[in-house]
């Protein structure tokens, strides 16, 4: 006869079995995780090393590469020269000197070092022939970049690696080296700007087993100069890939994670370690952590089954309820009886609610809690109807199965979502959530949609729909609204010379500037980059809309503040009139965009209202554009020379390139039309690269005291590569570049002095003179004078054409060439015209002039024909 179990006794022994699959299922979890913990560690660990050796790696590159550079440029300018290069004057110049480089050294054929940028100057010879890599480059005919071992310098007396390039005669025999110090701790600097953890190591390693730096957050794992030949990384580094592993540290020492990679174009490797004590202390610290939860839960849970086998089933049943009540629940819950009694309450519900603590342990009637809520205010922000108590914002307590969800929001600003659910017997269970996140989510939300995130003031959305709404009601005789679309001038040219951290804080003093000037109901937008738009309502006649864009137009250009930067900017302003230029929004938006591209075209700084005629006007520009482009693709710009005359000897000492365009329909087209066109483009750049490029070429076939002057526009110079643009041409077309003369305006040592500086003194190294065209025509310019030591000053043709009607044109053009003479420059008049004005210059001590009175602009065609007539004249003026 089988017997039967009692079900008290079968839910007992489902108690012990259920707490005996807790345990195995707990320490199972437990050890599971660790394992996946340990493979997780070390796959993070395989690519940190790897992620931190490939910056390493490339770091040590372009270091390699920046300093490689500067080798070869001093090699290039001593091979290069015609005549005996002061090296002192060399080693020391401001072009070479960089974070990178602690020293550069000249050493002769005989291994004697004639000049170094250390020690006392000019440096004292010193025989440096014993060095490795001069015997290097003595020894080899090839043209190798040479890295030394770490050693002491003799002249700086610091430890640094030697990079090196052999220099070679004209005959191609060795003429010496050209030496560059390299600073073995820029890569510790580089590397502890990295988090690698606790004792990590790397290590900058010759492809001869020598290490050329080393260092990491600990000790590191090499020493700089320390020779690894018969380490086992050095198998690894022999074998020239790039690989992850793990070996053995100094003997007895801790494993490490080792990732080695080489370094491409040098004979070097880069190595990163961790300890593998670093790598698995986060599983580690895990299990431990883990372990202390196992076994406190493991305690519970024994306890728990102890407890079930000596507990009632009822008792079991309300545990299990209670634990799904207050433990399992995200949100505050409370269940209330038909009596009006609450036998559960969560502590999340009595948190939120800020009730009593000793809800926790005595629960009022639910009728006597919400009294409470009422009498202390909770209900306040209720919308309550009228007639109806805050008690029963709930709703009735009638019917049974339904579902009721609303939001309440507490004094203190909390805002709870609180469901009902009603159940059979006449009782509901009500749950509480804080929706405030949420809330602040979509108020967020609303701003970001409505407003421009960088300036704060409102997006092209919120302006398009203020528009459309004024455009669409009936407005009033006499209270029209108006649209200006401005228009910041060349800001581009402020992000690509200056960041665009800059260019961001100048928007946003801009915006500042903006709704400052205007009145409250007046709507201001940023409709993307440098664009911003005013939406101007309640206009009494057209001449307030001019009011106010003159009163903007004062305001943008006072000077900005950013940083180290002190900016002067302008502005262009469109402006469509309601009715009377458009009816739709559509319509008053392109009125005001033409109206301000009008205003760009008139010169900038200035505003425009919209005319039916700026269609046209932008259309003839428009096609002045493409035939602009395809004129550079055909080839159709042409470059013409006028000539430059001593005033005192009469001789031609050279030519300005100027560009000359002849449409194949259209005939000449002047330069004061299509260059505008270029700059507004950015074709500029393509232009002058050609006038550059054709006038350098044409220049060679010259006499070779013949020189050529080309302008540079402001946006070429804003180029980060113009330096290495025109010495490529220099080498390309083989003029020398002491023949070559480039012309800038003064306005352009206005945008970024020390860049600007920089690029000039990095131009004039090569050789190239430095004139100033267009003098004393915008800024202070004197001031200018002593930022840079400029070759030649040109005397604006305003002022000679004065000469005859004013005497303060005379006295300018005295003080100029006094000033440039005292600080040893010359200077050039433009816009000689007649033998009165060249009289008068003479007398003033001018050196030289241009003008139609010597020549208008000649092609290549007749530059020999100008060069003959020129030395006639100065043989006749000898005799």
């Amino acid at each position: 006869m089988a017997i039967s179990i009692p079900l008290r006794k079968r839910l007992k022994l489902n108690a012990v079995a259920t707490g005996v699959s807790m345990l195995a299922m707990l320490w199972i979890g437990v050890f599971s995780k660790h394992f996946q913990n340990l493979a997780a560690d070390a796959n993070g660990a395989r690519q940190d090393v790897t992620n931190i050796s490939i910056l390493l790696q490339e770091n040590v590159r372009r270091s390699i590469s920046d300093i490689d550079r500067t080798v070869r440029y001093l090699r290039h300018i001593i091979e290069s020269s015609r005549s005996p290069v002061d090296l002192n004057d060399l080693v020391n110049s401001p072009e070479i000197l960089s974070e990178l480089i602690v020293q550069v050294a000249i050493i002769d054929e005989g291994g004697i070092m004639r000049a170094t940028n250390a020690g006392p100057q000019p440096a004292p010879p010193t025989d440096l022939s014993d060095r490795e890599h001069y015997k290097f480059h003595m020894q080899s005919t090839s043209d190798d970049l040479f890295i030394s071992r770490p050693m002491i310098g003799r002249a700086s007396g610091k430890i640094s690696i030697q990079l090196t390039r052999g220099i070679r005669g004209l005959d191609g025999s060795f003429g010496g080296v050209v030496v560059a110090s390299f600073d073995p701790t820029h890569f510790e600097k580089f590397y502890g700007q990295l988090e690698l953890g606790a004792g990590s190591s790397f290590s900058v390693i010759g492809l001869d087993g020598t290490v050329r730096a080393a260092g990491g957050n600990g000790t590191p794992h090499f020493r700089v100069g320390q020779d690894i030949t018969g380490d086992a990384l050095k198998s690894h580094i022999d074998a020239s890939t790039d690989e992850v592993f793990i070996k053995g540290d100094a003997p007895g020492g801790e494993r490490r994670l080792f990732s080695v990679r080489m370094v491409p174009g040098h004979p070097l490797a880069v190595s990163v370690s961790i300890p593998e004590s670093v790598v698995y202390a986060d599983s580690r610290n895990s299990l431990e952590v883990t372990l202390a939860v196992a076994l406190v839960l493991s305690v519970l849970i024994a306890v728990a089954v102890w407890q079930a086998r000596k507990s009632e089933i009822q008792r079991e049943t309300n545990a299990r309820q209670l634990k799904i009540a207050l433990e399992h629940m995200t949100h505050g819950i409370m269940m209330v009886t038909r009596d009006s009694k609450v036998p559960i309450m969560n502590r999340k519900c009595i948190e939120l609610l800020d009730l009593p603590a000793s809800y926790e342990s005595q629960r009022p009637q639910f009728d006597e809690t919400l009294r409470m809520l009422e009498q202390r205010g909770e209900f306040g922000n209720e919308p309550l109807s009228p007639n109806v108590r805050g008690i029963d914002v709930s709703g009735p307590i009638q019917g049974t199965g339904a579902f009721e969800s609303y939001e309440r929001v507490r004094p203190n600003g909390l805002v709870l979502e609180v469901r009902t659910t009603r159940l059979d017997d006449g009782s509901f269970v009500r749950t509480f959530s804080d929706v405030s996140s949420r809330h602040r989510a979509h108020a967020k939300a609303e701003k970001l949609a409505s407003e421009d995130s960088l300036t704060g003031t409102a997006n092209r959305r919120v302006f398009s729909q203020a528009l459309s709404r004024l455009a669409s009601d009936d407005i009033e005789p006499g209270s029209g609204f108006a649209i200006l679309s401005l228009d910041i001038d060349r800001f581009k040219t402020i992000n690509d010379t200056m960041g665009h951290g800059v260019g961001d804080q100048l928007l946003q003093q801009v915006a500042q500037r903006l709704k400052q000037s205007l009145r409250p109901q007046d709507i201001v937008a940023r409709l993307g980059g440098d664009e911003f738009a005013v939406l101007l309502s309640a206009i009494c006649d057209e001449q307030a809309p001019a009011t106010v864009a003159g009163r903007l137009l004062d305001v943008l250009s006072r000077p900005y503040d950013i940083e180290s930067h002190r900016l002067m900017i302008t502005v262009s302003i469109g402006i469509a009139v309601s009715k009377k230029d458009g009816e739709s929004e559509s319509e008053l938006l392109i009125a005001s965009d033409l109206a301000l591209y009008a205003a760009k075209t008139a010169g900038r700084d200035t505003y425009r209202f919209f005319s039916k005629e700026m269609n046209e006007q932008i259309k003839a520009r428009q096609s002045l554009e493409t035939d602009l482009r395809q004129a550079l693709v055909n080839g159709e710009i042409e470059v013409n020379y006028q000539p430059c005359i001593n005033l005192r000897t009469e001789a031609l000492v050279g030519f300005e390139a100027l560009a000359r365009w002849t449409h194949p329909k259209k005939g000449p087209i002047p330069p004061d039309k299509f260059i505008p066109v270029a700059e507004d483009t950015g074709l500029i750049l393509l232009l002058g690269e050609h006038v550059l490029r054709e006038a350098c070429r044409q220049a060679q076939q010259w006499p070779v005291d013949i020189n050529i002057a080309v302008n540079l526009s402001p946006l070429q110079f804003a180029h980060p590569g113009l330096a290495f643009l025109v010495e490529s041409i220099l080498v390309e077309t083989g003029l020398s570049a002491t023949r070559l003369e480039l012309e800038i305006t003064e306005g352009l040592l206005m945008r970024n002095t020390e860049l600007t500086v920089a690029t000039l003194h990095r131009l004039k190294a090569l050789g190239i003179r430095i004139a100033m065209d267009d003098f004393g025509t915008g800024y202070s310019s004197l001031s200018y004078l002593q930022k840079f030591p400029f070759d030649r000053i040109k005397i604006d043709r305003s002022f000679v054409n004065q000469l005859s009607d004013t005497i303060n044109s005379s006295a300018v053009i005295r003080s100029v060439v006094n000033i440039a003479a005292s600080l040893g420059m010359e200077t050039t008049a433009e816009g000689i015209e007649t033998v009165e004005q060249l009289a008068s210059l003479r007398a003033l001590g001018c050196d030289h002039g241009q003008g139609y009175l010597f020549s208008r602009p000649v092609s290549q065609a007749d530059i020999s024909s100008i060069v003959a007539k020129w030395s006639t004249r100065m043989l006749a003026a000898a005799e």
